[in-house]
């Protein structure tokens, strides 16, 4: 019997929450959660109650943090290892290994979020999008769009998966149907450096290339990633399989330049995104060829987003006879 208070005690201490960020704001109201980014004016907060708020940091009295987090202040970025609240109000005290901490005025903090970590588990996002083609006045379409991007990471490993299916009608006429598929695995051999290899097969069931098979390797730099996005660059030595719909095939090596940039605007209220590969074939008829999608995707709330987008397939030729085709698109997508 003597040992039962002991007992309680020890499952108390097991059972109490994790210690998490806090906020107190100007009108005595306290948020509890995990900051995830701060910039210029906004704070970004996951709570458990409300998902991801956005707090506009001139209504923050004070805030405290028990996680190490990267704080840049003009000129200047430091490792905090953790954030105390400070009785004056609009600052916070900064722990960064001195004897004491030291104040900061809230508003003197350009940007805060978390520094990228290891991975050592297996991390996946990825994000489902369906589009329609914004439409033109003179022509009856009814258009189709639906692709899945995802990618997952262990370690130093990372595989990419992305599908793509397009049906276009113009005045109940089809127009196009195409659907394609990619594999990217990556493997970062240093902090940012990592070697790609990628793979993707194009389905077309209306053009005159029929099928277009394409498979490369080649070294790849990730510029940074962090709570903000990413943006990165590789370069690859690609072979290029193109399957007409004469029965002839056509071949070369190429070298494709591809980056990827993604950027949270506005307190994660805003995503711009841009995505281009462009092709150098190992062919003195075609200079080269260029397919890039640019676009600016709405966060509705932690899970679903509006996008307004255009993509645009370049062909530059000796003989002036490539293609420039672009198109609109207004999508409804949910990310993960």
């Amino acid at each position: 019997m003597w040992c039962r208070p002991y007992c309680l005690l020890l499952l108390l201490c097991f059972s109490l929450p994790t210690l998490a960020d806090t906020l107190w704001l100007d009108n005595g109201d306290r948020l509890t959660g995990k900051i995830e980014l701060l910039e210029g004016s906004k704070l970004v907060i996951v709570t458990d109650f409300a998902g991801r708020v956005t707090v506009d940091v001139k209504r923050i009295r004070t805030l405290e943090s028990d996680r190490t987090l990267l704080v840049k202040t003009q000129g200047q970025a430091e490792r905090a290892m953790g954030l105390m609240a400070s009785d004056t109000p609009g600052t916070v005290l900064l722990v960064n290994g001195l004897p004491e901490p030291q104040e900061l005025p809230i508003s003197a903090i350009r940007q805060m979020l978390e520094p990228q970590p290891v991975i050592e588990d297996w991390v996946w996002e990825g994000k489902a999008n369906v589009a329609l083609d914004i439409k033109d006045a003179e022509t009856d379409q009814r258009d189709l769009d639906i692709s899945i991007d995802t990618q997952a990471r262990h370690g130093d490993w990372r595989h990419g998966l992305a599908y793509e299916f397009e049906r276009d009608f113009r005045n109940d006429v089809k127009s196009r149907h195409v659907w394609d598929a990619e594999y990217d695995l990556s493997w970062f051999f240093a902090d940012q450096w990592f070697w790609q290899t990628s793979a993707s097969y194009q389905r077309d069931l209306i053009g005159d290339i029929e099928r277009r098979i394409q498979f490369g390797m080649g070294p790849g730099y990730e510029w940074w990633n962090s709570a903000l996005g990413r943006f990165e660059t590789s370069a690859r030595l690609d072979y290029l399989q193109l399957d007409e719909r004469t029965g002839e095939t056509w071949h070369t090596n190429a070298l494709a330049l591809e980056w990827d940039y993604r950027r949270f605007l506005f307190g994660k209220r805003f995503q711009l995104f841009h995505k281009a590969e462009t092709l150098i074939p190992d062919d003195d008829a075609i200079r080269y060829a260029v397919d890039a999608e640019l676009g600016l995707r709405y966060l509705l709330n932690s899970w679903m987003a509006l996008s307004l987008s255009t993509d645009w397939d370049y062909l530059k030729t000796t003989d002036d006879t490539g293609t420039n085709y672009k198109r609109y698109r207004l999508g409804l997508g949910v990310n993960w």
